[in-house]
């Protein structure tokens, strides 16, 4: 288990892929090393999660209902 010495943490705004509404999120990814490879790392990891496709929790809910 290796401890996280920093983190790199930034704001976006995520629309619903149903209804677009929308919410702030804070994203946040662990450095582990004081390097440049450990940096880029971070803000790939950063972007991946930015780049998924959000669904708010009331669409989620109807989702879920509708199934069963």
């Amino acid at each position: 288990m290796t401890i996280a010495i920093g983190q790199l943490k930034t704001k976006s705004i995520a629309y619903c892929t149903i209804c677009s509404c929308t919410n702030n999120r804070t994203i946040t990814a662990d450095i582990y090393a004081n390097t440049l490879e450990q940096i880029e790392k971070a803000k790939a990891e950063i972007k991946e999660k930015v780049a998924k496709k959000y669904t708010c929790r009331i669409c989620k809910s109807i989702e879920k209902d509708l199934k069963n």
